[in-house]
C-alpha cells in the first residue's frame, strides 16, 4: 500500500485513503432465469467532465486555501499495514484505479486542517459494490497498525453517521497514534448515479462541506 510522505498534511490525507487504490471486482451474477433485460445503467463521466464537480474555494469559503497535487509518481513511498487482513488485501492491488474515472482536490483550513475531495465516475452498480467493498473493508478491524518507513502508527477505525444525500451514504472515522500526537480524520463517501463524491478530512469540515460537494453533482447522475 501507498501513501503521500511530502508533510504531514499531505501524508495523513493520503493515509485516510490508501485503500481507493483496488482491483476491480465484480458485482456478482445471477444464474437464475433470464428476465426481461433491464434498463441501461448510466455510462461512466470523463475525467474532464468531473472535474467541474471539484469544490472550489468559492464554494468552500474564507479560511479554505488549495493544495497544489503533485502526480503521484512524485508523492507516494510505500508503508504497510498488519493486523487487518482486509486492509492488507486492498493494499496487493498495486496502483489499478478502483472505477472508470477519478478527479481529486485539496484545502487546508487555517493552516492546520485539511480537506481532500475524490469524484469517482463508473456505473453506478459498480460504484455500489466497489465502495461497500472499501468501507466494509476500513470498518472491518477496529484497529489495526500501519508502518510508515521503520515507524508504527497504530490506527482505530469506527463507523460514522452519514447524512441522507443521494442515493448510498459511507462513513467511518480514524484516529491514529502519531509521534505528535493523536490525529482524527473522517472518511465519507455518497454516492449520486454514476458519480460518488469521497470526502476526507478534519470531521467538522467533512461534515460542514459535504452537502455543498453533493450539490455540485448534475441533477441527472
Amino acid at each position: 500500500m501507498r501513501i503521500s510522505m511530502s508533510g504531514t498534511r499531505r501524508w495523513m490525507l493520503a493515509t485516510a485513503l490508501c485503500g481507493v487504490l483496488i482491483t476491480g471486482c465484480s458485482g456478482g451474477g445471477d444464474d437464475a432465469k433470464p428476465q426481461a433485460k433491464p434498463a441501461a445503467e448510466p455510462k461512466p463521466l470523463a475525467v474532464g467532465a468531473l472535474r467541474p464537480m471539484l469544490l472550489s474555494q468559492a464554494d468552500l469559503g474564507t479560511g479554505y486555501v488549495q493544495v497544489q497535487e503533485k502526480p503521484d509518481s512524485e508523492k507516494f513511498d510505500d508503508v504497510s499495514v498488519q493486523g487487518c487482513s482486509a486492509l492488507e488485501k486492498l493494499g496487493q492491488s498495486g496502483d489499478e484505479t478502483m472505477f472508470a474515472a477519478k478527479a481529486e482536490t485539496s484545502f487546508t483550513y487555517d493552516t492546520d486542517a485539511t480537506l481532500g475531495e475524490e469524484l469517482h465516475s463508473d456505473r453506478p452498480s459498480v460504484l455500489s459494490s466497489k465502495l461497500r467493498k472499501l468501507f466494509g473493508a476500513y470498518t472491518s478491524c477496529p484497529t489495526y497498525t500501519m508502518t510508515a518507513g521503520t515507524t508504527p502508527i497504530e490506527v482505530k477505525v469506527a463507523k460514522s453517521a452519514t447524512p441522507q444525500l443521494g442515493d448510498e451514504q459511507f462513513a467511518y472515522t480514524s484516529t491514529m497514534e502519531l509521534p505528535s500526537g493523536a490525529q482524527v480524520l473522517k472518511t465519507m463517501a455518497v454516492r449520486k448515479g454514476n458519480v460518488a463524491v469521497m470526502l476526507v478530512g478534519a470531521p467538522a469540515l467533512v461534515d460542514r462541506q459535504m452537502k455543498t460537494a453533493v450539490g455540485k453533482l448534475p441533477s441527472g447522475s
